[in-house]
């Protein structure tokens, strides 16, 4: 089985998107899966636009190459919708991974508008069940994580850090992040449209601003009290399984599939890691508060996101796309 991963991010990028496919690909060629990962090496940025435009040597790559399933991911880049559609056009099998939903401003209505129809023809895998509200026959399967190398060695209240690790755009909510709160603060990812210029602006001399590889990014969550995800949208986020996975408190806001899993890893108690009031006030009663055996206890539960088992259900679309 062959298989052509068109993406508009690729590892060494640091978001999201890029690592699960980095984690996915090395996990099914394991198991004998044939993957090759085509994604703009010279992107092509347009201001305003969060993803790149596709370039020419991916395109043609899309046409001309050789494979049996294309794979997609993301909703509302270029990409997805034109990596689809190709694909469709050469009879080829498309699984479309859907990581979640931008808002509704007017430029996703005209995305949506198109990609709704290339979504029906596709084999859909969605990291969490926001996907209902546009497609409503996917497969729901998780982000993984790799515990042996996500695991810290000191608690989180020996680090001092409030901590944001993810892309620096606008519906990432790290502005508010730096409004809200007055103490140490560390904003780790690459800058999209020059909004790390802002986000410096609004500084007020507490924020460090870091680009690391993803091979430090352990040394960056064991160096963080809390890590904070004040997102406007999200699917499935790494980063929060990577927190948990090095025990460290989580905060989000409500959106995509956060507040469902983080009541799977915490019960009754999840309702104090979501966004609901100031993040400095959310901070300062999760202080008052000794989370350590909770935090342990969650990890255990994240055994059933190994990039192994992903792996395998991620095969099983293959396979029912091939008809097999």
């Amino acid at each position: 089985m062959k298989v052509l991963i068109f993406s508009h991010t690729y590892y060494p990028n640091k978001d999201g998107i890029a690592i699960h496919i980095y984690n996915l690909t090395k996990s099914l060629q394991k198991k004998e899966i044939d993957v090759e990962v085509v994604y703009p090496k010279n992107p092509i940025r347009i201001p305003g636009l969060s993803t790149p435009l596709p370039d020419i040597q991916s395109v043609v790559k899309l046409i001309t190459g050789k494979y049996d399933i294309i794979h997609v991911h993301g909703y509302g880049n270029l990409f997805s919708i034109i990596g689809a559609f190709i694909g469709m056009l050469r009879g080829k099998p498309v699984v479309w991974t859907v990581h979640g939903i931008p808002d509704r401003h007017k430029l996703f209505k005209i995305y949506n508008a198109i990609a709704i129809h290339l979504l029906r023809r596709a084999k859909v895998i969605s990291v969490s069940r926001k996907i209902e509200m546009i497609h409503k026959n996917y497969v729901l399967i998780y982000n993984g994580i790799d515990l042996d190398r996500f695991k810290c060695n000191r608690s989180y209240k020996e680090s001092k850090y409030v901590t944001y690790i993810g892309r620096l755009d606008r519906d990432k909510g790290v502005d508010r992040l730096i409004d809200e709160y007055a103490g140490d603060i560390m904003v780790v990812g690459s800058d999209e449209d020059g909004f790390i210029h802002e986000l410096k602006a609004r500084s007020r001399g507490n924020v460090v601003f870091r680009e690391v590889d993803y091979e430090q990014i352990v040394e960056i969550y064991c160096n963080s009290r809390y890590v904070v995800l004040p997102s406007r949208y999200e699917g499935f986020p790494m980063v929060m399984v990577e927190s948990i996975a090095c025990e460290r408190p989580f905060i989000a806001t409500p959106v995509g599939e956060i507040p469902t899993f983080l009541e799977y890893l915490f019960g009754n108690e999840y309702k104090k890691y979501l966004i609901d009031d100031d993040i400095g006030k959310i901070i300062d009663r999760l202080d008052r508060l000794d989370l350590s055996a909770e935090l342990r206890r969650a990890r255990e539960k994240l055994e059933i996101l190994s990039w192994d088992s992903i792996a395998e259900q991620t095969i099983k679309v293959y396979r029912d796309a091939l008809g097999r």
